[in-house]
């Protein structure tokens, strides 16, 4: 309450007061006319007056000017920290009115659009946006104030910006909506994302460059197995139809052997062509499956006949109620190859090789093959599945292979549905297993 007022209320008190006593004095006969009562009640107000003013009126007018002093200093005090947050956020902060007037301009919404508060605060946001934006924005405004629907109010969002220089520029953007004394305010948090996007692009032009780099290496990879296997199956051929001297006896004997030597070179190396080819195919998408239904005990007893698995031992248990499997044969019978090679290879003389072969709860059918050779770390094993990759055994080049056996066995299987699973521990060995889903094995 102001003084004016509270002047106002004693008056009133007062005038109440003289009726009260004139018309008391009246009654007691101290006063025989209203016009003695008048008198004598003006008297009385008159020599009260000094006493009110100052037991009353006095300390009540000191004590609510403490207040609103104190109200007032809070107010710029809290006037003062917005203030100094306003100028201090890395954000820039725009206020508008209803009529897309703007009020509040922050030191960091002056460095990102390169105006100065003077020369923005008092004119319309348009000012800020390309003429694109801006007429989307006249419309998000004018649709929000008929309807009270909110597209853009509360939804964080990216837009374009405009600075002083006219440069475009992106930005994220949230608007806020609040009243002020009866008028509705509008508040905008603006950040710029300039390198933001620029670092985005670039992650994009990076990944699209290696997907290209990828595929090119694929391409070329499966052109030159191709090209390469032409000669390498007429290396074999010829040298086989020599060393069986179909046109005549060759003469020394040693001539025989080195043709052997060929055909176990050529034979390799056609090995190693066909997983590059393998590899390259399921890498560029163009690996097909021709599935058809197979034995698998069949299979592999064959398989394991061609292995030499003479300096380890090597165990089967193969169950007596598999189911069909329907699958790739010739890549099925690629994968167990491999996986049975390699722990042949790697399994020290007089040491066992186990292949496991059963069909789980889940009618399933599991191929296992587990060793005791070298074994690897958890680490070796990341290194092992990435193609051309090779384990440092510490022993040279002890153990040939280019480091393709394992990942073109993961990768087929996973063509395939199966789930590839390996456990490897150093100086005790490996088990490999091979999942075949259920849906892929027939009873018969």
């Amino acid at each position: 309450m102001n003084v004016t007022a509270l002047i106002l209320k004693i008056g009133i008190v007062v005038f109440i007061v003289e009726m009260f006593v004139m018309a008391t004095f009246i009654a007691l006969g101290i006063a025989h006319s209203w016009t003695d009562a008048l008198i004598d009640g003006i008297g009385l107000t008159v020599l009260s007056a000094p006493l009110l003013f100052f037991w009353v009126i006095r300390p009540y007018v000191r004590s609510r000017r403490k207040i609103e002093d104190a109200a007032e200093a809070a107010r710029h005090h809290s006037e003062s920290n917005l203030l100094q947050i306003l100028n201090s956020v890395v954000d820039g902060i725009i206020s508008i009115d209803e009529k897309d007037i703007i009020s509040v301009f922050n030191p960091a919404a002056e460095k990102i659009f390169g105006y100065s508060k003077d020369e923005v605060i008092g004119k319309t946001l348009n000012m800020l946006m390309p003429s694109s934006d801006a007429k989307k924005h006249d419309g998000y405004m004018a649709a929000y104030s008929k309807t009270g629907q909110a597209k853009i109010i509360g939804i964080g969002r990216v837009v374009e910006g405009m600075r002083k220089d006219g440069t475009i520029f992106p930005m994220d953007i949230a608007i806020n909506e609040l009243e002020i004394d009866g008028k509705r305010v509008f508040t905008g948090i603006v950040r710029d994302i300039t390198e933001r996007k620029k670092e985005e692009q670039e992650l994009i032009s990076a990944r699209d460059e290696a997907e290209h780099a990828s595929k090119v290496k694929s391409e070329f990879l499966a052109n030159m197995s191709h090209e390469l296997r032409t000669p390498l199956n007429a290396i074999i051929g010829f040298s086989e139809v020599t060393r069986s001297e179909i046109f005549g006896p060759l003469g020394d004997e040693k001539y025989k052997e080195y043709l052997g030597d060929i055909q176990d070179s050529a034979r390799h190396l056609l090995d190693l062509i066909n997983d590059i080819l393998d590899l390259a195919r399921i890498e560029s998408g163009k690996f097909d499956l021709n599935d058809e239904t197979f034995s698998v005990a069949d299979e592999i007893n064959g398989i394991i006949n061609f292995v030499d698995a003479s300096h380890i031992h090597l165990h089967k248990n193969i169950s007596d109620s598999l189911p069909l499997l329907h699958t790739d044969k010739r890549r099925f019978k690629q994968i167990f190859l491999n996986l049975l090679s390699n722990a042949v290879k790697f399994t020290d003389d007089d040491s066992d090789v186990t292949v496991n072969i059963f069909v789980n709860d889940a009618g399933c059918i599991v191929l296992n093959i587990t060793d005791e050779g070298i074994g690897m770390s958890k680490d070796d094993v990341k290194k092992a599945l990435m193609p051309f990759e090779q384990i440092d055994t510490g022993l040279g080049r002890k153990y040939e292979g280019v480091g393709l056996g394992l990942p073109l066995v993961q990768k087929m299987s996973e063509a395939q549905n199966a789930k590839f699973e390996i456990e490897s521990e150093s100086g005790v060995g490996t088990s490999v297993t091979i999942t075949f889903a259920a849906e892929r094995c027939i009873a018969h």
